[in-house]
């Protein structure tokens, strides 16, 4: 069915249901459908009884039939519950009424033409003319639902009657014809705006319905709680949310409660303090009276933390919006515990000492002292034990700290092994002693770590504020500066800061910017040392020596930057480079001459050592049975399997390995049936430094009679008279000599011409014919 819905009317199911409810309006009123149609049944048979005409007679008896015929479609209508399911539903009861209706006013008009064309007296065709326009008249304010219908029952009652009045032949009839025709064209128009009316009106209303629907499932399901109080406080709205998050008791928000009541009652069940509510009822009447903005946030009894938002106009009231930021809360706890404290021992971190610090020192005359912790050889706990008991350890020095040193000082975790603590009103250097020397002795008490009794100490920097700084990172700078001069000291024992450590540290500095500069610029230089094979004089290898030809201070020895490289991590770089240089000058000897190159442990326990000498093979071409990799027992102390597969890892490439100044420090006979060694060099201590009692003699030769048993090349250090010659010889059981009877360390090419005269005489004809011109510095 046509309708004049509205343009903006797009939505299929809306426009559906405009239509089912025009189809509906139809039906909608059966008393004045049967009133109507009564009268008009009453009106033809009186005008039959009148006239006695057949035709009129006839007229009543289908008037009366149609009638009775629309009554039964209407009773049908509402038994049916006036269910129309969907749009063809609809168009069929639009299609039997409009049948109906138009049958019936067209017998109608029929009968008013009949009134007219018989004729029939005045009285029966006044009756006839009005009856048929009172149908007429009701067409527009009954079927206005109906586009179609309207206009079929205008034309079918319409044109009979004007048909009549104009063939009746009298002219003021035809007059009455000729303005009731315009009159029953405004019929239509009526009926068109009755029904954009109604169809305005229905799409209105569910437009509101839908907006409603929407709002309340919006407030229903939106992540926060929402209330709402009319102008004069009471309570008027409560969305789906708000009970769950506030956890209101039944009944307690009811619409048209007070707000001081709701929140009385809220205090009295227990779900606010007294506190909260002083504060609630605060911002409410704040919020109600200057209809602004205001905010709390407040935590309920049972530990949850809601914020309150309450918004307030002239027209809408106050709407409170609550939102539950209990998690937010805890996770903003948990970022500031993890942003200024230590998440493993709970101590406060660098950012919270720091901060701490800076208000010590803004209140002008304040005092303090700094204690810098560091335990010693902590990486061994880690490395031995693992790391889960080097955490426990750490745990435990948290606690013996904080047990010993109590609230009145702070105590943080820097990371590492690394411990400060704030003394404050303290700079009394006897007293500070005496603490330090507690921290030490308990730090030094044996710790039982998951049944493993471990024993540490701890070195100490101190610093004393103002006089060794006055700002924060200075001071603990300081701080750490003493603490370097405790561990270069020796460990397990504490320096007071003073101004030449700061001069060595900046010493260090350009050492280390002077190191980087010369692996930059190649000021590295090579000096290599013979060792002589007692047995046929000849020069077996060379130790391959590390020289550093300053530009500005000359030639450094290895002893004046090794250490410092070793702290700046560039010691890998250096060995490198040494590696790369021995291996290329090793290219330009004889064949059964090779080179030994010494390797730090700091180099030796990193990832790289296999991988930097497999390279420095390659690129140089050397044989690798050509290269010796000399290495001091404290490379291999400290992680037996790791040191044992990378000494496999480097005897599987073919080279050979020495263990260098054996006899001293930790010496352990197991180094020499566990790892894979092929060479022992006898620490210069032995022979030429004063231990040539006739214990250390015997001493000398058993170890080198076990090695010699194990099948290793022994050598010895630090030959540096005949006499200590002759007696190795004798002795039996030493392969080969080094040291500076023999020569001294030469730099290329003078190496090889020393190569060379040994090759071309005995041992003791080659060590006096050394020419002194080959001696370098």
């Amino acid at each position: 069915m046509p309708s004049n819905t509205s343009p903006r009317v797009v939505d299929q199911g809306l426009r559906d249901e405009v239509y089912i409810s025009l189809v509906r309006s139809l039906y909608a009123d059966a008393r004045t459908l049967i009133v109507g149609s009564s009268g008009t049944v009453l009106a033809a048979i009186l005008s039959a009884l009148l006239t006695s005409h057949p035709a009129f007679y006839a007229c009543a008896a289908i008037l009366l039939c149609v009638a009775l015929i629309r009554a039964a479609d209407v009773a049908q209508f509402k038994s049916a519950g006036h269910g129309m399911r969907d749009r063809g539903d609809a168009s069929r009861w639009e299609r039997r009424y409009t049948v109906f209706a138009s049958v019936y006013v067209f017998v109608l008009g029929i009968w008013c033409f009949l009134t007219f064309a018989i004729p029939a007296s005045p009285p029966v065709q006044l009756l006839a003319f009005s009856m048929t326009l009172a149908n007429l008249i009701g067409v527009a304010g009954r079927n206005y639902g109906s586009r179609i219908l309207v206009a079929t029952q205008l034309t079918c009652a319409g044109v009979p009657l004007l048909a009549g009045l104009m063939l009746a032949g009298n002219a003021h009839y035809a007059v009455v014809a000729c303005v009731l025709g315009p009159f029953l064209l405004s019929f239509k128009s009526i009926a068109d705006k009755l029904r954009a009316t109604l169809t305005t009106a229905i799409v209105s209303a569910k437009r509101e319905r839908l907006l409603a629907a929407r709002l309340e499932a919006a407030l229903d399901n939106m992540a926060h709680g929402l209330c709402m109080f009319e102008r004069d406080g009471r309570l008027s709205l409560v969305n789906r949310r708000l009970p769950a998050i506030v956890g209101l008791p039944a009944g307690l928000a009811e619409p048209g409660r007070g707000i001081g009541r709701f929140l009385v009652r809220s205090q009295r069940s227990g779900l606010i303090g007294r506190a909260q509510l002083r504060s609630l009822v605060m911002a409410a009447r704040l919020a109600l009276r200057d209809h602004s903005e205001a905010r709390l946030t407040t935590r309920l009894a049972n530990g949850r933390v809601l914020d309150l938002t309450f918004r307030t106009s002239g027209v809408t009231g106050t709407v409170v919006v609550i939102e539950d930021v209990t998690e937010q809360r805890l996770q903003e706890d948990k970022i500031r515990q993890l942003a200024h404290y230590d998440p493993l021992t709970g101590l406060p971190n660098r950012s919270l000492l720091k901060t701490h610090l800076q208000t010590l020192m803004a209140e002008g005359d304040q005092s303090l002292a700094i204690l810098f912790i560091d335990l010693d050889h902590f990486k061994k706990v880690n490395d031995t034990l693992g790391h889960p008991s080097g955490d426990a350890l750490l745990i435990e020095v948290a606690r013996r700290l904080s047990a010993l040193l109590g609230a009145a000082s702070l105590i943080a975790r820097l990371g590492g092994d690394e411990f400060v603590v704030v003394i404050p009103d303290l700079v009394d250097r006897q007293a500070l002693e005496q603490i330090t020397t507690r921290v030490s002795a308990s730090l030094t008490q044996p710790y039982e770590i998951d049944g493993n009794a471990i024993v540490s100490s701890a070195s100490i920097g101190i610093a004393i504020s103002p006089d060794d700084g006055r700002d924060a990172d200075i001071v603990i700078r300081n701080a750490d500066l003493a603490l370097y001069a405790a561990k270069s000291s020796g460990r397990g024992c504490a320096r007071f800061y003073d101004r030449s450590m700061i001069e060595a540290a900046r010493t260090r500095r350009i050492v280390e910017l002077d190191l980087r500069e010369a692996l930059a610029s190649d000021q590295f230089q090579m000096f290599y040392q013979p060792i002589v094979a007692i047995g046929s004089g000849r020069i077996t290898s060379c130790e391959a020596l590390l020289r550093w030809r300053h530009p500005e201070k000359g030639m450094i020895a290895p002893g004046d930057f090794i250490g410092i490289a070793e702290e700046v991590g560039l010691i890998t770089q250096i060995g490198r480079v040494v590696l790369g240089k021995a291996c290329r000058e090793a290219m330009l000897w004889p064949a059964s001459v090779s080179v030994a190159v010494n390797i730090s442990a700091i180099h030796f326990h990193g990832d790289v050592i296999v991988n930097d000498v497999a390279q420095a093979l390659a690129r140089s071409g050397l044989s690798a049975s050509r290269l010796v990799i000399e290495l001091t027992e404290s490379a291999l102390m400290h992680d037996d399997a790791q040191a044992l597969s990378t000494l496999t890892r480097l005897r599987d490439l073919g080279v050979q390995i020495a263990l260098d100044d054996f006899g001293t420090g930790y010496s352990s006979l197991s180094y020499l049936q566990s790892f894979p060694l092929q060479k022992i060099k006898i620490d210069r201590s032995f022979v030429s430094g004063g231990r040539e009692t006739q214990k250390d003699q015997t001493l000398l030769v058993g170890i080198a009679r076990l090695c010699k048993e194990l099948g290793l090349t022994v050598v010895a250090e630090g030959v540096e008279t005949s006499e200590q010659l002759d007696g190795l010889t004798r002795m039996g059981a030493i392969d080969e000599v080094q040291g500076y009877l023999l020569a001294r360390p030469q730099a290329t090419p003078l190496v090889r011409d020393l190569i060379r005269a040994f090759a071309a005489n005995s041992l003791t004809q080659a060590v006096k014919r050394t020419p002194s011109r080959r001696i370098a510095p």
